[in-house]
Parts: C-alpha cells; structure tokens; sequence
C-alpha cells in the first residue's frame, strides 16, 4: 500500500495592508504547491485571498504594532489576544514559518514564542537567535515582491512568480455600457498622507475625459475621501466589501489610483494601473503587473520619507499638479483606451 506523507505545515505572517498581502502571494502561490499554508494577518487577509487560495487557513489578528499611530503604547494592547494568538499557533505545531518583513524582530519573536522549529526571515542584527534561517536583505531598494520571492526560494518551491490574484473567483464583476472602456478611480489611501489632493484628480480627469473615449466608475475611500469627484463620475460605488473590489478591479480597462492597495489588487489582476506616489518609495513599494505606469516627482527634499511627514500636508502631493505629470499620464491612457472622436 503507498501511504503519502502529510504536508509540511507553513506559517507565513503578513499583519499588515492589502497591498503587503499582495505583493505576498508570489510565495503564498509557490509555496501552496508544496505546503499547507496558513496565514497569520489581518481580518480582511480572508476577503482578499480565499478566492485566490481556497486552501489556505487563515489566522486573523490585528497586530496591535500595525496601528498607524501609537503603536508602542503597551499599555493599551490587548494582551490577552497576544497570548491567545501564540497559543493558537503553539497548538497547530508549524514545521516551519516564514516573514517577508524586513528587520522586525515583532514576527520573529511570534515564531519563537510558537516554539516553531525552522523561522525564516530579513535578520535583525540586535536580536540574535530569533531565527533560524536568517536572509540577507540585500539592496535597501529591492521590491517587495523580490523579498518574498527569496524567501520562497530558501524554502526550496518556486521563487520567479510575480503577483497574481484569481480574478475570476472573485464576485461582483463590473461592466459598462457595450464597447465603452471603463477607468476606474480610486482616490483614496489608508495612510492619509498618500491622498492625491481631490483637486488634482479632477483636473487630471476633465483632461482625459477630453482626449479619450471612456465611462469613468468612481470608488471612494471608506471614510468617503473621494465623494468630491462625483460629480465627475459616470457611476459611484461606495463601501464595496473587499472581495468585489477585486473582481470590480479585474473588469475596468484602466484603475487611475494613489499609492494605496486598489493598485496593487488592480496589477495583480492584469490590469493597467496609473499610479500617483509622494512619500514612499517606488522601487520598493510600486504595483507590479504587466502595465503600470507611476506619476512622481521629488517635490519634497525629504521624500521618500515612508509616511512620516514632517510638514503639515504631504508636499510631495499637495505641489504635485496634474500639469506636471499630464505627459507620462497621457501617454500610458493612450495605449489602453481609445481617442475620443
């Protein structure tokens, strides 16, 4: 009788935005071929991924060390859920766990406080010991998406995937009028400082609208930045639950976005994507898909200053004008929709 041996159990921790969780599933695709995976990450991690990965268990946790602000205040965490999160991971006794981010000895001590065997990881160089497979970060500049991939690679499955989410398991698809391109915008952000002004986005749409031929679907931020472009809109769509954003993302010719996960949903799709950046860093951080486009400029002497603004408004946006990047943004609409007769 041929018995099969049980998969190895892999624990891969991503507690932060959907952008991360995307920019993760070249490994979490890799590594569903050779593992049972689970995913330790926020509650939305389950809306963005189980469509693409109907396997994967999912462990949700909002890491109290992801809030934006006051993330070091301890004596506000829950710790109770702390506890409840190791000794969760401690009961389902994981062969081996893995974290993309770089530096943070907050997953690694999560690894080691699980009592997992093997722990792969960027090395913190003031925690020692934290894991057992410590990776060289490389280049400062090297994308995210490589991160993982290396990582992948260490765990020994396939480390040249690029992002990719299964559009087609996705509900909600959006479609506009017969043989008219659909661009959606997304003007939003979590981290407000990445929010091309409201102004700007108008201008740069009264411009494409004048130039090209197409419907445009508006879809604003949860906390209703955005709802000011309405006017401009063809169609608004608001507090849509993440699994339909997706598969809303996959059918629009063309997502016009900030620096925001929207646009790495949207790549991950197949999708176009115009994206407008200010405080973080691109080489980095960019939407990886097979047509992006990224409207930037160093306008700030600071930038990228990975979100810690010290001004009161983001410089490198609020000075960013739709005039000064009307010419990349003209030239990228122009190879997905059509002139306007």
């Amino acid at each position: 009788m041929v018995t099969t041996r049980p998969a190895r159990k892999l624990l891969v921790i991503e507690l932060w935005g959907i952008g991360d969780l995307t920019m993760a599933t070249p490994l979490l695709g890799a590594a569903a071929e050779e593992y049972d995976v689970t995913l330790l990450g926020k509650p939305h991690a389950r809306a963005l991924l189980a469509g693409t990965f109907p396997r994967m268990t999912f462990i949700e946790w909002d890491a109290p060390w992801t809030v934006f602000t006051g993330k070091y205040r301890l004596w506000r965490w829950n710790w109770r859920a702390v506890r409840g999160v190791v000794a969760a991971l401690q009961q389902r006794k994981f062969d081996v766990a893995a974290s993309g981010r770089r530096a943070d000895p907050r997953d690694h001590l999560v690894m080691r406080l699980a009592g997992i065997p093997r722990r792969v990881g960027y090395a913190y160089r003031r925690t020692p010991g934290l894991l057992t497979d410590p990776i060289d970060p490389g280049p400062a500049t090297r994308h995210v998406v490589d991160d993982w991939r290396a990582i992948a690679g260490r765990l020994g499955v396939d480390d040249t995937l690029e992002p990719h989410l299964d559009s087609s398991a996705y509900p909600a698809a959006f479609t506009g009028p017969a043989g008219t391109p659909v661009v959606c915008l997304h003007a939003g952000a979590r981290i407000p400082v990445r929010r091309w002004p409201e102004a700007h986005f108008a201008e740069t749409i009264r411009r494409l609208r004048a130039r090209f031929a197409f419907e445009l679907l508006l879809i604003p931020d949860p906390d209703g930045y955005g709802l000011g472009l309405a006017p401009l809109a063809d169609r608004v769509i608001e507090k849509l639950p993440l699994d339909e954003l997706v598969g809303v993302l996959a059918s629009c010719a063309m997502l016009l976005c900030n620096d925001s996960g929207p646009g790495h949903i949207a790549a991950a799709c197949g999708r176009p994507v115009l994206a407008v950046f200010g405080p973080t860093e691109p080489t980095r951080f960019s939407p990886r898909g097979p047509q992006t486009q990224l409207a930037i400029r160093d306008l700030c002497p600071h930038r990228p200053c990975m979100d810690a603004c010290r001004f009161p408004e983001p410089y490198c946006l609020t000075r960013l004008a739709g005039d000064d990047v009307w010419r990349e943004i003209e030239a990228f609409a122009a190879t997905v929709l059509p002139a306007r007769t």
